[in-house]
């Protein structure tokens, strides 16, 4: 029977996460053309960032939720989970609007933070909610080293990293009162540097693929040269 309940549960995670990283807004979307191609860039990797923190989120959620023996924690992470889902659709609605894409490691992202989640919620009985309390203090400060990042004209995107602020300080208060404890300093270490790789790989895959987009744009412009010579060489 536990073996039955196992699975179910399993492929319930599976259906989630799946529905995690496919998660698209269904309301049209207008093309955001206010600012000019470089500000545009900055804006689209700010958001990606934070869509992909908002995909970690869910994981780390579920995770915890998966593996804890606490009724009342797990509720309130499946509560907190789906309160941050809001969050996840602003940042794919604002990439939509901007024309960026989001991380195409959502999918590792997800999965490493899920396992992460599951640590946290096998030692939740130690720790109670200390590692989502940590976490929210962590997106915190990434929140406003990221709003610092923004261009100054959009407001847009400030908007909504400044409500996500305000609700991640509500989950934080939350993790709080239900009784998370502090965590000890080589573990809060550690969640800071996993969260330090994943910004550094967005950052590194994005910029290859700027200096891909530019190569093509190099060499097609290389063959629009070529094909009216062509065209005068067959003539002749």
């Amino acid at each position: 029977m536990k073996k039955i309940e196992f699975m179910d549960l399993f492929i319930n995670e599976l259906d989630y996460a799946l529905g995690v990283l496919t998660r698209k807004v269904k309301k049209n979307i207008s093309a955001d053309d206010s600012m000019d191609k470089s500000n545009q860039k900055k804006s689209i990797n700010v958001m990606r960032v934070n869509h992909m923190g908002e995909v970690c989120a869910q994981a780390l959620y579920r995770g915890q939720a998966f593996t804890t023996r606490d009724k009342e924690i797990r509720k309130k992470l499946y509560e907190m989970c789906n309160e941050e889902k809001n969050h996840l659709d602003l940042c794919r609605e604002r990439l939509d609007e901007l024309g960026g894409n989001s991380s195409i490691l959502n999918t590792a992202w997800y999965t490493s933070s899920f396992l992460l989640g599951c640590i946290a919620g096998a030692t939740s009985k130690k720790w109670g909610l200390g590692f989502i309390e940590e976490t929210e203090k962590q997106v915190g400060s990434h929140l406003d080293e990221y709003i610092e990042k923004l261009p100054d004209n959009d407001k847009r995107s400030r908007e909504i990293l400044n409500k996500i602020k305000v609700d991640e300080e509500k989950h934080k208060k939350s993790a709080k009162e239900i009784g998370s404890r502090e965590l000890p300093g080589q573990i809060k270490f550690g969640m800071e540097f996993f969260s330090k790789i994943m910004k550094k790989v967005i950052q590194k895959h994005t910029k290859i693929k700027i200096s891909l987009n530019r190569n093509k744009v190099i060499k097609d412009q290389r063959k629009t040269h070529k094909l009216p010579q062509q065209a005068t060489l067959k003539r002749s």
